[in-house]
């Protein structure tokens, strides 16, 4: 006979390794059945190229471009998923250098949606309404006026030979069981022309 301990034991074991097949299954049938989004707008309202310096110590001066921004686009599909936790969406610049042809890609704005908040989020400028409790929306991203989180620079501390760039909102999805994935959200309707330095 088994002692109360040596039944406790494989009864444990045998929940895990149901638990485990279980989660396995979520994740694959969340992978397979991943809703596609529509792709959505960027629209470039301001950018401009003027030199300055970043907040660090020593820094030196250097032409740094700002830019005004509106974004439409529809994250329904993702975070009325089952599996989805939390959508990390964030806007990139990709562009490259003529006299070198080096590539880059930098990111410019982010933001983190949390599926406790799935509701509609409008924001004009930098202010983004707060949630409030119990209010669920369509989960459209909408903002208008937005400046640039992250200051954009170039390593060779001009842009003067760089003509054009491309912008993309991408997003990853973290699922609450199973791998990241990611997507693009919107895109602007062509390159975006650089305009060269102004000059106070």
């Amino acid at each position: 006979m088994y002692s109360t301990l040596q039944r406790l034991n494989h009864i444990s074991s045998l929940a895990t390794t149901y638990v485990m097949i279980l989660l396995g299954l979520i994740s694959i049938a969340s992978f397979l059945s991943l809703p596609s989004v529509d792709v959505g707008k960027v629209e470039i309202k301001d950018l401009i190229v003027q030199k300055g310096r970043l907040r660090r110590w020593g820094a030196r001066q250097e032409e740094l471009a700002s830019l005004k921004f509106d974004i439409r686009t529809d994250l329904n599909p993702l975070l009325n998923s089952y599996n989805t936790k939390q959508l990390f969406v964030y806007l990139t610049a990709s562009y490259e250098e003529q006299n070198t042809g080096n590539a880059h890609e930098v990111v410019l704005w982010d933001r983190i949606i949390q599926r406790a908040e799935i509701r509609d989020i409008r924001a004009v400028g930098n202010k983004v309404p707060k949630t409030k409790s119990g209010r669920k929306g369509r989960g459209n991203v909408r903002v208008e006026e937005v400046k640039n989180k992250y200051q954009w620079r170039n390593p060779s501390g001009t842009f003067k030979d760089v003509e054009y760039a491309n912008m993309t909102l991408h997003y990853s999805l973290m699922p609450y069981v199973g791998v990241l994935s990611s997507g693009v959200a919107a895109t602007a309707q062509g390159p975006v022309t650089i305009p060269p330095l102004v000059k106070r």
